[in-house]
């Protein structure tokens, strides 16, 4: 036997024409447990696969010398378009060894089906999937063509060749972009289709369905230059051509390029210009109305970190430059040359991409799929959804450590600390409120200074990334505070210190984010733009109420501000601060510096954790959590309307702590979610009463600490003698009005009740919580004026006044 190896060997020393002589076809017994082999045999001809009988000593490429074991061989033919054998492929029937593809010529293909050159011809890459294909197309008498030499330069040669003389098309999916560069120039058709086509005949799609939905593409079409590059390194992508030259695009960058063609048969390079570094178009998207198109961009930056960007179309109808900042700010390197920062616009709007995909502008879910800055979760159906902005997001999303250790050193430890759990759990919460239908709203953590509110808070945002940069502050304007609840949209945003913001901004605030909707403005054409929409839970803290806080700037609390943002006290009432044990470290301090540690240390990974479980069946998440709200309100049978609305905000945030554990996520033990935020819903209604009225009990002790405040220094004594009439001390200063010495009642000048008494609340609404809880003096039908009677006043003008009961002093609400 021949070892010598010969590289200039060709298919006529390798007897190609001969090499399967005295072959037999092969048996069931000779292919032993080869499932690929046993499929080939159940659908094709028998003498398609063939036993060898002789060894074969292997003479071609880099299988030169080797011997072909007779006893353990199945071989089959390559064909080329004239039905004559150019090659073989031999199988070990064990499937211990890969098989040996024998192609001198680079082109030859294991045909299947119809030998018709009028019938389609479909062009693969694997056997298996060939084989799959071939048994759902029996009916439709197609032609397939198996590349069985797995480098892609082979293929190409092998949809080059058989497509002078067949309609060969070439099956791909929407974001197999690596084929389609491949084929680019080549006399074929290209379906792209967007699943795998096995899987869509799998669906019970006919080839011919199949075909008239997709994009067929003439490859021709695609026009194809010699590549060049001094270090003779491979394009990535296939080359785009642009007024007298083309873009090309390789591993160190995006040229444009211009080439001599005075000698067709010696190409040369004329022109060479370097316009960014290496920078792909991914897709073409628009939203569901076929509106707001973009272009998905995706790039490196220096430290090799994967960038993505939905660029909206119309950046590239305005100023240039600010597009090209934004990509700059996230690391693309682009020339600092105008005629070259031109070329970067033509190449992003006009290059030819065949793959589509529907952007949104809102984060979070979109159907059964969550939308995050970079990548889509959820059920592969072959939609590609990207989120679009006319910025680049710099996602506060990041990792650190892995979620195994998040959790059992983090997380599971805070088992038993009801602060902590709770807002753990509304790290959870914000991703249930549109599955559940619930509007959004926020909790306050309250507390004096270094009390551990913040570092609560700095726990929940651990699970979804850094602390100091997922968590925000109250410090922003209102219209900032929009665009980042939307990218928090459906989710936890952490708000920590609210003293940092404007009393003016934070009432505004709260009830705008609570709400779920921003200011509506329009555009420079005068047409209304669509306002900014958002659920969220976001989590406060600070060392006063909001109320308090809003009222030191003069402003009036927005009513029902007390159902939309609910308090809890920091101090867990263990004599430990925030914490309600040390299991730790032997001091709180102690251990709220190892909390803060761990915290810095593992972060990210429990949130992506989270939202893997939860996009697996939204369905059944929801269902689970439906059950979860109605057991936790079961508790709370007798609180009333607003009450129960507060209360249901914290049931969603159990039911999400709850869930989160049974997924493995927390570390904690079934019921330990509950419990924390049973623990703190106690504390609000302690706080603020379970019959719900948080705004007339805030009015009702509003009038009543004006009046203890005030009584003696605001109001002049006045008395009724036995003659009937008023007597009055010596005049008081700065009056607010009198007091009656005889039956306590207050008679307050209506000149100064409204700002001077009622601020921050209106006098309307004062009056009216008043008069529902019989605490004023009424005589004049429906107005709530009160005149004093003629007897008490006789021979002095009766001015009206708001006249307030004694009782008010005494009123006190039970919780």
């Amino acid at each position: 036997m021949n070892k010598t190896k010969d590289k200039n060997a060709h298919a006529d020393n390798m007897g190609a024409d001969t090499i399967l002589d005295g072959c037999k076809p092969a048996t069931r017994q000779e292919l032993a447990g080869n499932k690929l082999l046993i499929k080939m045999l159940d659908l094709l001809e028998p003498e398609r696969l063939l036993t060898v009988l002789t060894d074969i000593t292997v003479s071609y490429n880099d299988e030169v010398g080797k011997i072909l074991s007779t006893a353990n061989t199945i071989a089959i033919a390559l064909t080329d378009k004239n039905s004559q054998n150019v090659g073989a492929v031999f199988f070990d029937p064990n499937g211990e060894q890969k098989p040996i593809v024998i192609n001198p010529t680079g082109y030859g293909a294991i045909i299947m089906g119809s030998n018709d050159p009028n019938q389609d011809t479909i062009a693969l890459t694997n056997l298996d999937d060939a084989l799959d294909v071939y048994a759902y197309t029996l009916a439709d008498n197609l032609t397939l063509i198996i590349s069985a030499d797995s480098r892609k330069h082979t293929y190409k040669q092998t949809v080059q060749h058989w497509s002078d003389t067949r309609r060969v098309i070439a099956p791909v999916t929407l974001d197999d972009t690596p084929t389609k560069n491949l084929l680019a120039g080549v006399s074929a058709q290209m379906l792209v289709t967007d699943a795998h086509i096995v899987t869509k005949l799998k669906a019970i799609e006919s080839y011919q369905d199949i075909k008239e939905q997709a994009e067929l593409i003439d490859l021709a079409d695609t026009t194809h230059y010699p590549k060049w590059r001094k270090d003779k390194s491979p394009m990535l992508n296939a080359p785009m051509v642009h007024e007298n030259g083309r873009f090309e695009l390789y591993a160190d960058g995006l040229y444009f390029v211009i080439y001599n063609h005075d000698d067709p048969s010696n190409i040369t390079l004329k022109y060479k210009s370097f316009i960014c570094s290496p920078i792909e178009v991914i897709a073409m998207v628009r939203n569901e109305t076929s509106g707001n198109w973009g272009r998905l961009l995706q790039w490196y930056d220096a430290d090799s970190v994967l960038h993505k960007w939905a660029m909206p179309m119309q950046l590239l109808q305005a100023d240039t430059r600010e597009y090209r900042r934004e990509l700059a700010s996230f690391g693309l390197i682009i020339s600092t040359n105008s005629k070259q920062r031109s070329l970067l616009d033509a190449y992003i709007q006009n290059y030819p991409i065949y793959q589509r995909g529907l952007c949104v502008d809102n984060l979070g879910w979109h159907g059964d799929k969550y939308v995050l800055p970079a990548t889509t979760l959820g059920a592969d159906d072959g939609q590609l959804i990207v989120y679009q902005a006319a910025n680049a997001i710099n996602s506060t999303l990041t990792q650190r450590g892995t979620h195994a250790q998040w959790r059992d050193k983090l997380s599971q430890p805070l088992a038993e600390q009801s602060r902590f759990v709770f807002s753990i759990s509304c790290a959870f919460a914000g991703q249930l409120l549109e599955p559940l239908g619930y509007d959004g709203g926020g909790f306050h953590i309250l507390g004096s200074s270094s009390m551990g509110k913040s570092l609560s808070l700095k726990v929940a945002s651990s699970v979804w990334g850094k602390p100091d940069t997922y968590a925000k502050t109250w410090r922003s304007t209102d219209n900032a505070l929009e665009g980042t609840a939307c990218e928090y949209n459906h989710s936890l945003l952490p708000l920590d210190e609210i003293s940092e913001c404007d009393p003016k901004v934070v009432g505004k605030a709260v009830y705008m984010l609570a709400n779920g909707q921003g200011k509506a403005r329009s555009t420079t054409t005068g047409h209304n733009r669509t306002a900014k929409e958002w659920d969220i839970i976001f989590l406060s803290n600070g060392e006063e109420s909001l109320q308090n806080f809003i009222a030191q700037a003069g402003q009036k609390p927005n009513a029902g501000i007390e159902v939309r943002i609910a308090h809890i006290d920091a101090d867990a009432g263990k004599g430990l601060k925030t914490f309600d044990s040390l299991v730790m470290a032997d001091t709180g301090e102690a251990q709220a510096d190892k909390i803060r540690d761990l915290a810095y240390s593992y972060y990210g990974s429990a949130g992506m954790a989270w939202l893997e479980h939860i996009t697996k069946d939204k369905a059944a998440t929801t269902a689970q959590a439906k059950q979860l709200i109605k057991d936790f309100m079961s508790r709370y049978p007798d609180i009333k309307a607003q009450a129960h609305r507060v209360g249901t905000r914290f049931a969603i945030v159990a039911a999400a702590g709850e869930i989160a554990t049974d997924a493995g996520i927390t570390g904690w033990q079934t019921g330990q979610a509950v419990s924390a935020v049973q623990v703190c819903f106690d504390n609000w209604l302690d706080n603020y009463g379970r019959d719900g009225e948080h705004e007339q009990r805030q009015i009702i002790e509003h009038i009543k600490g004006f009046i203890e405040q005030h009584g003696a220094s605001r109001f002049q004594p006045c008395f009724q003698t036995n003659s009937n009439r008023i007597q009055y001390d010596e005049k008081t200063p700065n009056r607010a009005g009198y007091r009656n010495e005889g039956t306590g009642d207050y008679y307050f000048f209506t000149s100064r009740f409204d700002k001077e008494v009622c601020s921050p609340f209106s006098k309307a609404k004062v009056l009216q919580v008043l008069a529902q809880n019989d605490l004023l003096l009424l005589n004049q039908g429906d107005r709530k004026t009160y005149k004093v009677p003629d007897t008490l006043f006789i021979g002095k003008q009766r001015p009206p006044f708001y006249a307030v009961k004694a009782d008010i002093l005494s009123r006190d609400f039970e919780n």
